[in-house]
Order: C-alpha cells, then structure tokens, then sequence
C-alpha cells in the first residue's frame, strides 16, 4: 500500500490543498509527487532523489479514465501538502535475500550500513524454497550487523532462509529518526537498498502490526531549493 495522512505535528486539522496537474499526467493515491512551476504537480522522476518534494497525493489521477466527477482527467488534484504532516506506511517493499540460515536472514545490499540500526524490528517471510510454511511468518529481529546485512533472528526457524528467499522488512524503534533511504521508483514505497537524496525520514514505528511512520525530510516548503 502507498503512503496515506496519519497526523500533522502542529495543525490536527490539516487538509490536502488543491494544486493543478497536466491532464495526462499520471499520479497514485498516496504517491509522493513534486510541483515543476509552469507544469503543476508531476511525478518524483528525480533518479538521484536529492530534490524537495510536495507532499503526498491525497487522491489518484490516471490520466485516462473519463469519471463522471472528472477528476481522473481534470486539471486539479488534491496534495497534503504541508511540511509537518506525517505519512503511514504499510509496505509492499520486497527484498531478495543473498543468504541465511534457520537464525540468520541476509541482504548484502541492506542500507544504511549501521550495527543494531534493525535491533527489535520485524521480518516477515514471503518465499521460502526450504518450507513454504513459514511464508506469512512474522520473526523479530535480535540483532543486526550493518556491514554484512545480517538481520539476526530472534528464534529458530524450523527450516532455513537462503539465498533467493525473500522478505519484507519493518524497522524498529533502534531506527528511528533515520533518513538513509530513498523512495522506489513510483514514490509509494521506501526503497531499503538505496541511498541517494534520502528524501524522507522515519519519526515512528509499529513493526509488528507492519507500520512506519515518515516525514518528508526534503519539503519545498520547508527547505528552500537553492540550499539542498
């Protein structure tokens, strides 16, 4: 699932605030969007994620769909868009494992490179090539070791994790206020495995009902452009 409102930090009645979009430009619920002057709202498109966002759309545009509201293809569309607004995120985020063990789950490419940063986080077990009856199992996390990715279990499984297994991973309370991560591809998800402009930052967790809180750490409201 994408990001939705959770709360504002200084405003408990904050509202989405209207913004104006090309027709055909394509924007998810919950995406993480930008504002180009001269364009209107538009999708993050920032490779190296070092720009400062708007905020998160509070409602879809496909660009396509001729809705009898018409806002699917209209040229507005509603953004919370305010700097201290606060965004929940349930995530869809896969990662790959490159090993494990019945005490062990590995991803070499884990970010940030910090000991402990994972320490009382959860994962949850997708695919399992040793017992497909461990898929849905949600494990704590005892220990983590950030140069090697190793996410130290707090049990022991019954059948091994391996190279090619998969997970979701749910950060703890060891990684907060962290913002060493960047969104994926389409802005609706935080990318574990990469770095660049770490645009946003994490200020509240609930790993075991698979819940992060974030803020936008880069807000063109907040910071000017001039100075990122």
């Amino acid at each position: 699932m994408p990001f939705s409102h959770a709360y504002n930090t200084s405003n408990p009645n904050a509202k989405p605030f209207e913004y104006l979009i090309a027709t055909a430009t394509a924007i998810e619920l919950g995406e993480v969007v930008k504002f180009t002057p001269g364009t209107g709202v538009v999708a993050i498109g920032d490779a190296d994620q070092d720009d400062a966002y708007l905020g998160v759309a509070s409602e879809a545009h496909d660009g396509s769909t001729a809705d009898f509201i018409g806002r699917q293809t209209g040229t507005k569309i509603k953004v919370f868009d305010h700097p201290d607004d606060v965004f929940e995120l349930k995530q869809d985020a896969v990662e790959t494992l490159t090993g494990g063990s019945t005490t062990t789950a590995v991803i070499s490419g884990l970010l940030p490179q910090t000991d402990d940063l994972w320490n009382e986080g959860y994962i949850e077990i997708v695919t399992c090539a040793a017992d497909s009856d461990l898929i849905g199992r949600m494990v704590k996390i005892s220990d983590s070791t950030g140069a090697t990715g190793t996410l130290t279990l707090a049990e022991t499984l019954p059948a091994a994790l391996a190279s090619g297994d998969t997970i979701k991973i749910y950060p703890g309370r060891y990684a907060l206020l962290e913002y060493g991560w960047d969104l994926n591809s389409d802005g609706t998800d935080i990318d574990y495995t990469s770095s660049g402009g770490e645009s946003l930052q994490l200020v509240g967790v609930d790993p075991e009902k698979k819940k992060s809180f974030w803020k936008l750490r880069l807000h063109i409201k907040a910071s000017h452009p001039a100075a990122l």
